[in-house]
């Protein structure tokens, strides 16, 4: 049998002949299109158009030629003048300062109340396991012993949240001079707090959120029925006789639930547009410090056990020193302090890192130890509303882990470490 050659003979099915001209047309169409747009934009701006080879085919002087392309920005992106981004701890509003504390508050309960409830998860998956139906998830052994209490922010959720909320949700003209004990925020602010802590959970940890699906759309819907998860964490932010007033959260109260979603929603989305969201969740202050101890991790001045060990009790000195008067303490000042009290040895566990007073200078700038000195004696003395914070998380529950190195023993050790250092 002569073998056909295929070479000599063009397809001659109808079907493959007709995608061929519908390809052939549409490509001549879609330079056309191109050819006009540019000639469009270079009668109106003036621009000069390049054609020639080894270009991507825009606009001249706009990521025209290939490295250039290599450069630019994705086409899906979307961009926003937000302003210079400042991180939220260097306010200098004495009114935003004095709130932040209650504000802090406000987050660490809410936030751990739905993570007690399951609502939302921040365990530290490992991603092993065989994947069966029913079979338990396998987590990370060393991030689960040091960073399972909410209280740690082991995801960053609630630093990041704050950070956000002392930029965009506290208004100076909502805040008194002078703030009791009874200071209260008003339910706009408030909201917009907790639109700040949904944002930082979303960053974070969009797909680990467990809201039961209770209420239901009029019409058919494959998105049916909804979590409102947002406005759940909005009804949370809100006082007793607020929660009385709005309703139970049920399905026959679904009018009023869906009338706060899109109230929360909007707010949500003029958040994203007012606010520079990925500066404030990247480089917060609990973010730095982790750079910070990654250094030291890496310089192998500390071990993993230790590294974490100091990330673990950072929230504790940041709660510490948000006593509404003094400026924030500076990343190295936190991580001289967590370092400072992880070398205390205690009659229930031994240090961690073994202190050297000399490695302690070579490692921190005169004024972070400076710094951590104060920090230390902030935690060791607590003042106001940081008080009822630090009450009602890990830090003060003896069987926590790392109790040990944040206790009252331990801490007037710290401060002699550090009295040392100057």
């Amino acid at each position: 049998m002569r073998k056909l050659d295929t070479t000599q003979h063009r397809c001659k099915s109808k079907t493959a002949h007709f995608k061929q001209l519908v390809c052939k047309l549409a490509s001549k169409a879609y330079f056309r299109v191109v050819y006009f747009a540019q000639a469009v934009l270079r009668a109106s701006n003036g621009y000069e158009v390049e054609s020639s080879e080894g270009s991507c085919g825009t606009i001249s002087g706009v990521f025209c030629t290939v490295a250039e392309r290599d450069a630019c920005y994705s086409p899906v992106s979307i961009y926003n003048a937000l302003g210079d981004a400042t991180d939220a701890t260097d306010a200098t509003n004495s009114k935003l300062r004095s709130a932040l504390p209650h504000c802090t508050r406000i987050l660490y309960l809410v936030y751990g109340e739905l993570v007690y409830r399951n609502l939302w998860n921040t365990r530290f998956h490992s991603g092993g396991g065989t994947g069966l139906q029913g079979d338990p998830t396998t987590v990370r052994s060393l991030a689960t012993r040091h960073l399972k209490h909410p209280s740690t922010d082991g995801w960053n959720v609630v630093a990041g949240a704050t950070a956000l909320a002392q930029t965009w949700a506290l208004a100076a003209a909502d805040i008194p001079l002078e703030l009791g004990e009874c200071f209260e925020f008003n339910k706009e602010a408030r909201l917009r707090m907790a639109v700040c802590l949904c944002v930082a959970w979303k960053f974070e940890r969009c797909f680990f959120s467990h809201f039961p699906r209770h209420f239901h759309t009029k019409g058919p819907s494959l998105l049916s029925p909804h979590t409102h998860e947002l406005a759940f964490v909005g009804y949370a932010f809100l006082t007793a006789e607020e929660q009385d007033c709005f309703g139970p959260w049920e399905q026959s109260n679904a009018a009023n639930v869906r009338s706060l979603y899109h109230a929360m929603a909007s707010l949500e989305v003029k958040l994203l547009c007012e606010a520079n969201v990925m500066a404030f969740m990247t480089r917060n202050i609990h973010v730095l410090a982790e750079h910070r101890i990654a250094t030291l991790l890496d310089r192998h001045v500390v071990g993993d056990n230790s590294a974490m060990a100091m990330r673990a009790i950072l929230p504790l000195f940041t709660i510490a020193s948000q006593d509404g008067r003094n400026a924030p303490p500076s990343t190295g000042a936190l991580v001289c302090a967590a370092m400072l009290c992880i070398s205390v040895t205690t009659p229930t566990t031994s240090a961690l890192v073994v202190h050297h007073p000399e490695t302690m200078r070579e490692l921190f700038t005169e004024r972070e130890r400076h710094g951590a000195y104060n920090v230390v004696c902030q935690v060791a003395y607590p003042r106001g509303t940081a008080v009822d914070t630090i009450q009602s998380s890990c830090y003060c529950d003896k069987n926590w882990v790392h109790y040990p190195f944040v206790c009252a023993d331990a801490l007037r050790i710290a401060i002699g470490f550090a009295t040392a250092l100057f």
